[in-house]
């Protein structure tokens, strides 16, 4: 796999985090003990349900603060940039002012599990895409 997502429930027996806030499930287990090293990303953080915690429900920066610094190495907002987008912009000034005041802190090694999975290849124009036998496939799947 070159990259997995956790969902956002608690095993008790293991930690009282969710799996996608805890160190004990990302960095324990996923990396250490099944030597994971692809790229986790966050569950998407626009459920409120992904962004409960210890009783509470996080705002977008604090929530993804709590993601990154357990062991995610990218945090997903999905369908917040509908309209004027203002979540977005706030969470990422959020993420900005969470750097500069050192309360997050972006990790080499997530960056480079990052990279790894962009495409090695340049991208294709449109028409040469369709043409292309996976994208042929998919659609012949579609109902």
């Amino acid at each position: 796999l070159t990259s997995v997502m956790p969902a956002h429930v608690i095993y008790s027996k293991v930690d009282k985090r969710p799996a996608g806030f805890s160190a004990k499930w990302l960095q324990d287990i996923l990396r250490g003990r099944l030597r994971f090293d692809g790229a986790i990303f966050s569950d998407d953080l626009s459920m409120e349900a992904a962004r409960r915690l210890d009783g509470r429900t996080l705002d977008f920066t604090a929530a993804a603060i709590e993601a990154l610094n357990a062991g995610c190495d990218m945090a997903l907002l999905c369908n917040q940039s509908l309209g004027d987008g203002a979540a977005v912009d706030e969470w990422l000034d959020g993420m900005q002012a969470a750097r500069d005041q050192g309360r997050w802190t972006p990790s080499p090694d997530s960056e480079s599990r990052r990279l790894a999975l962009l495409p090695e290849t340049l991208p294709q124009n449109w028409d040469e895409l369709m043409l292309q036998p996976a994208y042929r496939n998919a659609l012949d799947r579609l109902p």
